[in-house]
């Protein structure tokens, strides 16, 4: 795909205030499994290590519910599910998966969680413009200060050749609807150019964009998985990636 393999674990789409939301028939498009095991196995290695057992991991966003399903299996751990979209939840809870109708911009940790997870999801919190959308992502961890909980983030990564251009110019064609109807009509031509955002945004960021965003908003970096590195087409080489692949960070309180 252009910008993303748009097929991703999460489901967190809420209609809040200044947030641009999927529709129903673009969210059932994330109803699936894939990346499940690398975000599990990132989880496993630099988060879990020292986590209280008897608490609660909670995957924010986390749709369906195969991540928390995955650590549940694994690792033993107690596991909930707070998603928006209400068919999400009803399938975790299917699968054995606590899981709550909820809003990661205005959910209220309940006080029994050891870590708070964000798979993929922060790029999906998009505003009408780039103060706004950095305020909305900001605002989801937010939610967590206080709380002496550890949160997981897994976040694609694209770094630029040009500091933060890249990043800023999917924003820029996805979350317009004028350019986003043209790489639209052109996708129906070249299929690897599909995806499910056009018109509503996605917002990207390299690694040290998303270190600094951190760090400048109270939290701390303990600790860093990389990914692997991911195949750049010609049409993401256009837009300046230099690097693109899905990290982990593990924040903790500054």
């Amino acid at each position: 795909m252009l910008f993303e393999n748009e097929y991703e674990t999460g489901g967190q789409m809420a209609e809040v205030t200044g947030q641009r939301s999927l529709d129903q028939e673009r969210i059932a498009n994330f109803y699936h499994d894939l990346f499940v095991k690398a975000q599990a196995e990132d989880f496993t290695k630099i988060c879990a290590p020292g986590l209280d057992r008897t608490k609660v991991v909670v995957d924010v966003g986390g749709g369906c519910g195969f991540f928390a399903a995955a650590i549940a299996r694994d690792l033993a751990l107690p596991v909930r599910v707070v998603d928006a979209d209400p068919v999400s939840v009803e399938a975790a809870k299917q699968v054995g998966v606590d899981a709550i109708v909820g809003d990661a911009l205005q959910w209220q940790p309940m006080g029994d969680e050891s870590s708070a997870c964000f798979n993929l999801i922060l790029h999906h919190l998009v505003g009408g413009g780039e103060d706004e959308t950095t305020r909305l992502q900001m605002r989801a961890l937010e939610r967590w200060k206080g709380r002496a909980v550890r949160l997981f983030i897994n976040e694609y990564i694209y770094d630029s050749w040009l500091t933060e251009a890249s990043g800023r110019l999917i924003y820029g064609i996805t979350a317009s609807s004028l350019l986003s109807s043209l790489a639209g009509f052109v996708s129906r031509f070249v299929p690897s150019l599909r995806a499910n955002t056009f018109g509503v945004g996605v917002r990207f960021r390299g690694e040290h964009e998303w270190r600094s965003l951190f760090e400048k908003h109270g939290w701390r970096v303990a600790e860093y998985s990389r990914g692997m590195e991911e195949f750049i087409s010609l049409p993401r080489r256009l837009l300046l990636i230099r690097s693109c692949r899905r990290d982990s960070f593990v924040l903790v309180e500054a």
